[in-house]
């Protein structure tokens, strides 16, 4: 005779009871449990979600390396509970607070399965879609004509910025530029970008906050255009698009000076870095809340040498939690300046999964608080690497402990406030003190310097590639001359890097931070939108 469904649950959550000692027992009765709550989400009561919480928040398995999967299991139990329609709201409100403050978790597999079903959460974040220009071929210009249609001033001499041709409007009090394509980039990319600067300004949103957006400049009838004399004469122009694609656009005269440094590289006062570098997050978060992702504020990998022979290019995926490639390097030229995000070449109507977007969000965070760190060092730009006695560089004099914690808790709540729509009114599970003492002492000591150049990658390299990436990287000439490509992996020391090559990040706490505030940022919105039960 079948079991009656009420008696036959009951005995599912007793076998949890009794087995939470034993992991491979406790995980196939919450597998069973969970599979019972999705055929009758019906005869679920508060019994059920406090035994799920207890069982998250237990201690027990919580240090064994293949617990996430319990844990996950557990998390996403709670997360069917809280969408679904046929259960009660006090069941949703609690199913959701068991996993909000799972996020508080002392150990990081229950703590990071919570956040990855909250991040999971979803929301209504669609980006714009923007119109297909008509396909038609880009107008050929020289350079004076790019000249005469931005009217630039002065003899029109560009003072290059990068791949960009920069020329000031005295009569506007504004720049020309002129971007570029390098020979790898696709021309179309760069007329997105263009569209995208378009969108901004036919959209004409007032934003509390300063966001200044270059205006594209339409080069007879087309954003996309190429130069046919192009004014360049240095020493990477074979590195531009032999056709000379570029696009033009008027920006203000900040547009090249960075959150941590301007133009000339020098260092600004720190007011202005925390203004600039909240401001920052509180746009990247209205950006993203609208659809619109930007996906690099700064160049993240996790191994930059092996990136051309890899799935994924090398780019960091956070959530893994592996070694950052070059920090300080990625925070040289960030896509944040003075006047907000910028490089609008890396937007991206979002239309992908929540998860994605959790991740995308953790992004932002994780290059927000990268720059944080970099304004510390930037004060003494030359501190790098090892000293004369082959020891690392402590530079953890440079930081300003008060001022960094300041930081990181402004970054979160100006991004929340940007993201969400309200500010957070809530408790961050993170110790603070605790996370910039050790973003201090890992940030400014460079104990880890070495990346290898394993066989495989040299064999995909010429002898003159192979003697340049060397050579580029500060390998000495007179060691490049004895070595043979092929023979042997080689050490080069390009860091300062967060981990040992092909290992695990050295401060996993900012990685727990980031995982846990882009949780509570989707969460936030979730709550948003669905109205009044928030609490």
């Amino acid at each position: 005779m079948p079991q009656h469904p009420a008696a036959e649950l009951g005995l599912l959550e007793e076998l949890i009871e009794v087995r939470k000692n034993d992991f491979s027992a406790l995980y196939l009765a919450v597998r069973d449990l969970h599979e019972f709550i999705r055929s009758r989400p019906d005869l679920i009561g508060l019994q059920t979600v406090s035994l799920l919480h207890r069982t998250l928040q237990s201690e027990t398995h919580a240090t064994q390396t293949q617990s996430r999967v319990l844990y996950r299991e557990l998390a996403d139990t709670l997360l069917y509970l809280v969408l679904r329609p046929e259960v009660t709201e006090g069941i949703t409100e609690r199913s959701l607070a068991s996993l909000t403050t799972t996020l508080a978790h002392p150990a990081a597999n229950p703590r990071r399965a919570a956040a990855e079903a909250l991040g999971s959460l979803p929301i209504a974040v669609r980006g714009p879609v923007l119109p297909k220009p008509p396909c038609t071929q880009p107008a050929l210009l020289h350079w004076k004509q790019v000249l005469a249609h931005g009217h630039g001033s002065g003899n029109g001499a560009p003072t290059r910025l990068g791949r960009s041709l920069v020329v000031p409007r005295t009569t506007h009090n504004d720049l020309l530029v002129v971007k570029l394509a390098r020979i790898q980039d696709d021309p179309d990319a760069m007329h997105d970008e263009a569209r995208w600067l378009e969108y901004f300004h036919a959209t004409k949103e007032n934003l509390p906050v300063r966001f200044d957006v270059p205006r594209p400049l339409l080069m007879a009838d087309h954003y996309l255009f190429r130069i046919v004399d192009p004014p360049w004469k240095f020493d990477n122009a074979a590195s531009l698009h032999p056709e000379g694609y570029a696009i033009a656009f008027t920006a203000h005269h900040d547009y090249f000076h960075y959150v941590n440094e301007n133009s000339m590289g020098a260092q600004v006062n720190s007011a202005l870095f925390q203004e600039a570098l909240f401001r920052n997050a509180w746009l990247l978060g209205k950006l993203t809340a609208k659809g619109i992702a930007h996906t690099a504020p700064i160049p993240l990998f996790h191994n930059r040498v092996q990136s051309h022979r890899r799935a994924d290019t090398g780019a960091y995926e956070w959530w893994r939690g592996g070694r950052l490639d070059r920090w300080l390097s990625s925070c040289r030229f960030p896509n944040l300046g003075l006047t907000g995000p910028r490089d609008f070449e890396h937007l991206r109507a979002f239309q992908g999964s929540q998860g994605g977007l959790h991740r995308l969000i953790g992004t932002h965070l994780l290059s927000l608080l990268l720059v944080a760190g970099s304004y510390f060092r930037n004060q003494d730009p030359e501190r790098v690497g090892f000293d004369d006695q082959g020891q690392p560089i402590d530079a953890r004099d440079l930081f300003d402990r008060h001022l960094l914690k300041r930081l990181v808790e402004g970054v979160i709540a100006e991004y929340y406030s940007g993201f969400v729509g309200t500010e957070f009114s809530g408790t961050v599970p993170v110790d603070f003190n605790v996370l910039t003492l050790r973003m201090i002492d890992e940030m400014g000591v460079d104990r880890h310097m070495e990346e290898i150049l394993r066989v495989a990658d040299q064999e995909t390299m010429t002898d003159r590639q192979f003697q340049h990436f060397l050579r580029k990287r500060g390998y000495p000439q007179g060691k490049i001359e004895r070595l043979e490509r092929g023979a042997g992996d080689v050490p080069i020391h390009t860091g300062p890097h967060l981990g040992a090559f092909n290992n695990r990040i050295s401060l996993p706490e900012l990685i727990d931070l980031v995982a846990i505030a882009s949780a509570l940022c989707v969460a936030g919105r979730y709550w948003q939108e669905r109205g009044p039960f928030a609490g």
